[in-house]
């Protein structure tokens, strides 16, 4: 059975769109309403305009929050009919399907109803609409409130946003049966006309003997108003004794006539009594029914749920409905043979017999009880009660609700909302649970433990370049070894992505959490075998120890998160512990990251120029573009401290298109047969927006695309070398000249010449600096050249300082030289003087 109502604007006293306003504004200042739906309400009232309804972009998109669980959008057709969009998973939740382009006719009626009149309602008045919703759900009614914003839309017709979200207070719907008389049986909601007053009734649920007592079929009653299957029930009184009820809360009992349908007048009896924001109600035809064992047979045979009828005394049944012989799955005689203890497994026996023996039994003990069914089968159910008179003896009806699939239901919800979905690890919310319980173990007991944060070494390139699903069963086998690694007292956690973490306790030296990182990192780091490929990772793993490092989860957390910084920061595959002046270090770098972040803003940038000269000719060929930093208050802030920086939190890319910009215009100032450098980072490359940017600063600042030069490292070709390869295919399509800068510090330089042909290889200034007294450096720089002129491929070394080194280069043959014996980096200014001298 399922109850749904619909009441627009609670009592109130203008009318119409200003009514509306009031009603929601009074609901919104009541204790139902949540935070999140005061924003959308806030929203929709800046968007307001006297002209036009508030246009769908200015009141929901990307402004919904916390709300968008909880909401709908609805496309009113020009048919008259509703369409949802899209709906959040509670919205679907209480609507119990799927909303994504759905008919809202199509929905079940007690959904259907209460959307339907608050959509139309809130197109008519223009305004936000409050309407509450009555949903049943195992035998527990729950009130919804509901708020409709009508809204315009830029593309088409107007859009409506539904907002439901469900009260905190619920109640027992076999309680709202039994608050009423034995007869036919309705629970009704409170339907305001135009002015706001209640003066009417939907009816949202029935039972078959009320459906029979007017000669009609369930279906054709439900979800209709009172007055318009009824039309001359106004004028009997009824209607108004209903009201009364509904606004007093009381129950009124009270006797009307009503025309027959074949003729003559019948009479009924009815009572009712207020539930919540419902009315229940019994209505009994005194003309044909006169005692009350008829209408409880109407009750007890045509429930949808179990019932039995048991002697209090000896727990002996006397009776059972046809609900409960098919749900058990005991034949009707078998019932009747039984006692109630036979329905119940043996733990649970003694709790009943204590119950039965009060001299008052409790309708409800508000608990979860277990029954046991015919194929021996457990069921978790809620069982009601009452005193009852049957066949002239005293006995209690038990009306049995089942729970089980709420229960599993539940306790798949809660796993879910402490667990990651991929590994079944705790995730972290579960996770700082057990730290907080942990700690206030160590504070009574004075039992130190540790918090190890574990993050894995290279599963960034598991990723790329064996892709996620690879990625993923590797996380679990990770998983796994870390399960089979702890005792069973430690407790270990997904965070996310590739960050683990784990409890240990009850340690009994600080030692401990040492020497059990070494453990965790020599068992993660050896071979997985992920679908017949052979992966390789590592681990690094930071500790603080409690109650030392911390005296809060959150506080532990972040120092375990600093000391694992450090272990990374150090080489990776190893263990660090938290110090104190790891704090200082985190702190600092913050505060470069703002710095830098202001550094681009305001302008400290700068690019100073170093020459590139031909070994042949000795003439400068060219500058390399060096990017330098003015800091206001630390001076010249070296490239090696905040370039890496800037990587990690991706500022390089802006920083790099200034720096191509900014070279660019400044080399349209020199000689057009003077080239500029310009090195390109890895993360520059992601995006594929790379060639756009270079063709543009080409043509803003004029220069020929032959004159630029952009320098690589390996790292570009490393990871997603397929697609990389194809951003440098498009820049050589432009008529730049793409460089490799340090060649020969990686382990496969060789194999990217075969993948890519390259203008220019920059020798390494590592094999410069010895190639006078080292013949295995002299050797490398010997091969790379005569490589370098094999493919056609020109050659600069870089870090040459000396004029033994110059000659040694000449010698081999090398194309261009770079370092300080030729000149140092410089300012533009500087490098338009210089090539003005050598002019």
């Amino acid at each position: 059975m399922s109850l749904s109502a619909s009441i627009v604007q609670p009592n109130p006293q203008p009318t119409g769109a200003a009514a509306g306003r009031k009603g929601l504004e009074e609901f919104l200042h009541g204790e139902n309403a949540g935070l999140d739906l005061h924003v959308l309400y806030r929203n929709w009232r800046t968007a307001e305009r006297p002209t036009h309804l508030p246009l769908y972009d200015e009141v929901v998109l990307g402004r919904t929050g916390r709300a968008g669980n909880h909401t709908a959008l609805v496309r009113a057709l020009s048919d008259g009919t509703f369409v949802f969009a899209h709906a959040g998973p509670a919205f679907e939740e209480w609507i119990g399907e799927e909303a994504a382009g759905r008919d809202i006719e199509a929905l079940k009626p007690d959904c259907a109803h209460v959307l339907l009149d608050g959509l139309q309602e809130s197109l008519r008045q223009k305004q936000p609409v409050h309407l509450v919703a009555y949903p049943e759900r195992s035998g527990y009614v729950r009130a919804y409130d509901l708020v409709i914003f009508p809204l315009s839309s830029r593309w088409g017709g107007p859009l409506l946003l539904a907002y439901a979200r469900p009260r905190l207070e619920k109640y027992s719907l076999v309680d709202a049966i039994f608050a009423s008389t034995t007869g036919g049986l309705m629970a009704l909601a409170p339907v305001r006309g135009t002015e706001g007053v209640v003066d009417d009734f939907r009816l949202v649920a029935l039972n078959q003997g009320a459906a029979d007592l007017v000669r009609q079929s369930v279906d054709a009653l439900r979800w209709q108003r009172l007055t318009d299957l009824f039309p001359h029930l106004s004028g009997t009184g009824a209607v108004d004794q209903l009201v009364e009820a509904w606004r007093t809360k009381s129950a009124v009992e009270f006797e009307f006539s009503y025309p027959s349908s074949l003729g003559g007048v019948r009479y009924f009896s009815m009572r009712a009594s207020a539930m919540e924001d419902l009315v229940s109600a019994s209505l009994i035809d005194v003309t044909e029914i006169r005692n009350r064992e008829e209408s409880f047979r109407l009750l007890f045979q045509d429930s949808p749920l179990p019932m039995f009828v048991y002697n209090p005394e000896t727990m002996q049944m006397r009776d059972v409905n046809a609900v409960a012989v098919e749900h058990y799955g005991y034949s009707r005689e078998q019932f009747l043979s039984m006692t109630l203890l036979d329905i119940r497994p043996d733990e649970e026996r003694e709790r009943v017999r204590q119950i039965l023996a009060q001299p008052a039994i409790p309708s409800d003990t508000g608990d979860i009880w277990k029954h046991l069914k015919a194929d021996g089968s457990i069921i978790e159910v809620r069982v009601y009660s009452r005193q009852v008179d049957y066949q002239g003896q005293p006995a209690r009806l038990a009306v049995v609700v089942d729970v089980t699939e709420q229960r599993k239901t539940e306790a798949r919800i809660s796993f879910m909302a402490h667990h990651d979905a991929l590994t079944a690890l705790p995730n972290r919310v579960l996770f700082l649970d057990e730290l907080r319980r942990t700690l206030r173990h160590v504070e009574r007991h004075e039992q130190p433990a540790a918090i190890l944060c574990i993050d894995l070494d290279y599963f960034k390139d598991v990723n790329d370049t064996l892709g996620h699903p690879v990625g993923d069963k590797l996380l679990q086998q990770v998983s796994e070894r870390l399960r089979g690694t702890l005792r069973d007292n430690d407790l270990v956690a997904r965070l996310g992505g590739d960050e683990f973490a784990v409890i240990q306790r009850d340690l009994a030296e600080p030692g401990e959490a040492g020497m059990l990182s070494d453990r965790l990192i020599s068992v993660l780091s050896q071979p997985y075998d992920v679908d017949g490929q052979m992966v390789v990772i590592g681990a690094s793993i930071g500790i603080a120890m409690a109650p030392t490092d911390g005296d809060s989860a959150d506080a532990l957390l972040k120092n375990a998160d600093m000391a694992l910084y450090r272990a990374k920061d150090e080489g990776r595959g190893t263990f660090r512990y938290f110090q104190p002046e790891m704090d200082a270090r985190v702190k600092a770098r913050r505060a470069l990251e703002v710095e830098l972040r202001r550094a681009l803003v305001v302008g400290e940038f700068a690019l100073h120029y170093q020459p590139f000269v031909s070994v042949e000719t000795g003439k400068i060929t060219g500058f390399e573009a060096l990017l330098r930093w003015h800091h206001p208050e630390r001076g010249m802030v070296p490239p090696i401290e905040f370039i890496p920086l800037a990587e990690d939190i991706g500022l390089i890319v802006p920083i790099g298109e200034w720096v191509l910009r900014q070279a660019c215009r400044d080399a349209a100032e020199w000689p057009d047969d003077m080239r500029v450098a310009v090195n390109i980072s890895a993360v520059q490359f992601k995006g594929q927006k790379l060639a756009n940017l270079v063709a543009s600063a080409l043509t803003m600042s004029g220069i020929s695309p032959g004159r630029l030069e952009l320098e690589i490292t390996e790292s570009v070709l490393l990871h997603d070398s397929e697609a990389n390869v194809a951003v440098l295919h498009q820049l050589r399509a432009l008529g730049v000249r793409i460089s490799m800068d340090d060649f020969g510090t990686g382990y496969s330089s060789l194999s990217y010449l075969r993948s890519f042909p390259f203008d220019k290889i920059k020798i390494d200034q590592s094999f410069v600096r010895e190639i006078v007294d080292n013949s295995g450096d002299a050797a490398i720089v010997s091969a790379v050249v005569g490589m370098g002129v094999s493919l056609g491929i020109s050659t600069t070394a870089e870090g040459v300082e000396t004029l033994e080194q110059l000659e040694r280069l000449r010698a081999e043959g090398c194309t261009e030289v770079q370092g300080y014996y030729l000149g140092r980096p410089m300012p533009a200014g500087e490098a338009q003087k210089l090539l003005a001298r050598q002019v």
